[in-house]
Order: C-alpha cells, then structure tokens, then sequence
C-alpha cells in the first residue's frame, strides 16, 4: 500500500507543478533594425520623409539630367506648409523652376504628402574633396502651388483646370474659355 500512495503522491506532486509551471520562455530578441522600424514608420507617416530619402528616388522624381545638376537638401515646416529646398547648380535652376508643379507632384507621390512651396538655391552641390561645402549663392525663386484634393476625380479636374488657366495666362484668353471642369 505505501507504494500506491508514493505513486498517488508522486502524480500529485506531478500535476501540482504542471500547473504551477512558470511562463514559457519568449523567443529570440528581436532584432535592432525591426524594433527601430516600428518606431520609425508612424513616425514617418506622421511628419513625413526626410530629404535623404527622397535622394534615393531623386532621378525618377526630376529625370536623369536634372538629377545630375541639384539634389534635394532639406524640408522645412511652416504655417503654410512644409517648403522642399533644392540646391541647383549653374542654369539648372531656371529649369527645375520651370518643372517645379510636376516636381511637387513627383515628391507628393514618394513621400505621401505635397510640399506647398519649393525653394531653389543656386550654388554648388558637393564640396571638392579636403574642402568645405561652399556658401549657397542666392536664392533663385520660392515657387507656389495650391494643394491639390485627395479625391483622384477633384484632383484630376484641378490639375486641368490649373493647366487651362496657365495657357490662357501664357497665350491670352480664348473665345469661350475660362475653367469649366468641376
């Protein structure tokens, strides 16, 4: 008998610590880089790229020409909104002026949001090597656009409309015309 209560005592002992067992140990650490992802994406979302970034995608944005001859250097905030600042070199400015609607659309697609204004610096891009970067020259122009509608159909409409209007301002006024689009 004293054998059948060890064994009742021993399967006591045996559930008694089954359930009474500690949490299971977790798995591995996760790694540095995922756990500063999660940290940095909504971050990201919330305020935006930086000017970096946008560097990796800066010859689909601006076409391989104009990608030679500036790069993008910072956003800025402000009240009206945030201001993408380029610097240019030499007479690539004027062009990038000339492209800064379809710029400012090209940004709006990588990083999510539109910059309200783009600000052209004219100077030098890289420093020569052993020196330091030179002073920017001037500040060749702050361009404008309005903030385009999220909705793709309004969005659309104000693009032509916003088209229509600049020819007209470039070519005079046409017999009829004037934005229709709604």
């Amino acid at each position: 008998m004293s054998v059948s209560r060890e064994a009742d005592a021993a399967r006591e002992a045996l559930d008694w610590a089954q359930e009474h067992r500690g949490k299971p140990v977790r798995g591995f650490t996760p790694s540095a880089g995922r756990a500063a992802a999660r940290i940095a994406k909504p971050l990201a979302k919330q305020f935006g790229t930086a000017a970096n970034e946008l560097s990796g995608h800066w010859k689909e944005i601006v076409g391989e020409k104009l990608a030679q001859w500036s790069q993008p250097e910072k956003f800025q905030g402000g009240a009206a909104g945030s201001t993408l600042v380029i610097t240019a070199r030499g007479p690539a400015a004027a062009l990038i002026e000339a492209q800064s609607a379809r710029i400012l659309d090209r940004v709006a697609q990588y990083t999510g949001r539109r910059p309200a204004r783009l600000r052209i610096l004219q100077g030098s891009l890289a420093p020569a090597p052993g020196r330091r970067a030179p002073r920017i020259t001037r500040v060749v122009k702050v361009v404008e656009g309005p903030a385009l509608p999220q909705d793709p159909k309004a969005r659309l409409s104000a693009l032509l409309n916003r088209w229509e209007s600049e020819i007209n301002a470039r070519e005079g006024d046409w017999p009829g015309s004037g934005p229709t689009r709604t």
